[in-house]
């Protein structure tokens, strides 16, 4: 069999795992194996549509906590110190990453699945019958697939330079030609701005089930809006582009009330995990390899009492032994994963929540964007608010400069949303400064630019050179 035919028959394997992942403890459906992809493509109903739909937040979650760790190494906020695993080190690490081993496949098969399956579902959503779905329901399950196609493709482009924008539905069709960065980021766009008029028009209510990580944002015309709104801002401020930003982090579900609590930051989306047979748990909580980055303690400012920064006493311990392995060492570890109430609602261990956005981080990205679009006043009260009342750190004045707003703004980011996705490396890569990493924490080590393509995906275009990344 061919590479190509192979992977045809992985997207239709990919789209059966995600419609079968619905056994999460959350959404109780029908075995998803048991659907039949020809059927949602040739004569879908109601029930068919729905387990997809439904089956597109499972596939998102696949990734969502091997990301937070494997781009978190190349943001040096975790180490995973595996005695039986070196390339945790030999490549995170050192910046060095094999295009064929699991770091250079890492969050590109499974996204695609996403893609894959919502392009199939925006077509059999339309040949549902009437009877079975009214026009809103229509609308707001192709709102809600438009919105889920745009996050994972913004996912593949951040983390790689290159890929497609779309994925063949003729399975012995060539492979899609690899796009830029930008091209991807500009698709991804034309996603989420898809999804508005539909989710205007979809009513008050999906037809299927969702997830209680998106517990609070399941009105298509209102919070998954707003949801939408979110991400489509983390793609503007991904390409620095602080225009587009500041229309659209005001239609997120961003809230700055007087006195806020921790579920005000925690307000958000999450991907959520079980542990029942043949569901997806979170393997940051497992942990005793992982140790979290030693200079966050020093790192850590400190608040007017002497304590340092709430932030990373509610994400951090160093209840665990000290670990020296590969050159590295740290005693410290990551606590929000693990121990139940220590950051985010849910259950705690291998059940536990991996945020897909917080009400922190676009408060954060609301400070940016103010301050690069000409209201420094605007972007230090959100920069203080969360400093202040998160980081119960004391207020800073207006820095004097863009590099200085950029240093502080980068400070209140890493303890904000550290360990939540790999933010950290981004950020550092937007603002051209991964070079502060190099020769950290070992001589030599360096943080790459991104990841690569997969080596598969070369093979597929006729090998090295032929295509863009290969």
């Amino acid at each position: 069999m061919t590479y190509i035919t192979q992977r045809r028959a992985a997207v239709v394997a990919m789209l059966a795992s995600a419609m079968a992942a619905g056994a999460c403890k959350d959404i109780e459906v029908p075995d998803y194996n048991r659907a039949s992809i020809a059927d949602l493509v040739n004569n879908p109903n109601a029930t068919l549509v729905n387990q997809a739909s439904s089956g597109l937040y499972q596939n998102a979650r696949r990734d969502a906590a091997n990301r937070t760790r494997v781009a978190g190494i190349l943001g040096r906020e975790v180490y995973y110190l595996d005695p039986n695993e070196p390339r945790y080190a030999s490549e995170l690490v050192t910046g060095s990453i094999d295009p064929s081993s699991f770091a250079g496949n890492h969050d590109y098969n499974n996204p695609y699945g996403t893609i894959a399956q919502g392009q199939i579902i925006l077509k059999a959503v339309d040949k549902v019958s009437s009877n079975e779905y009214s026009d809103a329901q229509k609308n707001a399950i192709k709102g809600f697939v438009y919105t889920m196609m745009g996050n994972d493709l913004m996912i593949i482009a951040e983390l790689h330079q290159y890929g497609p924008t779309t994925v063949n539905e003729d399975p012995l069709a060539p492979p899609e030609p690899m796009k830029t960065q930008a091209e991807m980021y500009t698709q991804a766009a034309a996603y989420f701005d898809a999804a508005v008029p539909l989710l205007k028009a979809g009513g008050t209510a999906f037809p299927f089930q969702s997830p209680s990580g998106m517990a609070g944002f399941t009105t298509p015309n209102g919070s998954f809006l707003q949801f939408n709104r979110a991400l489509r801002t983390r793609l503007d401020i991904l390409q620095r582009q602080y225009a587009a930003a500041k229309i659209h982090v005001d239609s997120s579900f961003i809230t700055t009330p007087a006195s806020p609590s921790k579920a005000t930051f925690n307000l958000g989306t999450y991907y959520t995990f079980g542990t029942g047979a043949g569901d997806t748990s979170n393997g940051l909580a497992a942990g005793t390899q992982e140790v979290a980055e030693p200079s966050l303690r020093t790192d850590a400012q400190l608040q007017p009492g002497g304590a340092r920064d709430q932030r990373f006493l509610d994400k951090v311990d160093s209840t665990g032994s000290t670990i020296t392995r590969y050159s590295i060492t740290s005693n410290l570890r990551y606590k929000m994963y693990r121990t139940s109430g220590a950051q985010f609602a849910g259950s705690s261990g291998t059940a536990s929540p991996v945020p897909i956005i917080r009400n922190e981080d676009l408060i954060l990205m609301r400070a940016e964007t103010r301050w690069f679009t000409g209201d420094p006043v605007g972007a230090m009260a959100d920069l203080n608010y969360v400093r202040t009342n998160s980081g119960k750190l004391a207020a800073l004045a207006t820095p004097g400069s863009d590099a200085a707003f950029i240093t502080a703004l980068l400070y209140e980011r890493r303890y904000s949303i550290m360990y939540e996705g790999g933010y950290r490396w981004l950020d550092y890569r937007r603002f051209n400064l991964l070079s502060a990493f190099n020769n950290y924490p070992r001589a030599g080590d360096v943080s790459p630019q991104f990841f690569p393509v997969p080596f598969t995906e070369c093979l597929a275009r006729g090998g090295a050179g032929s295509a863009p990344g290969c």
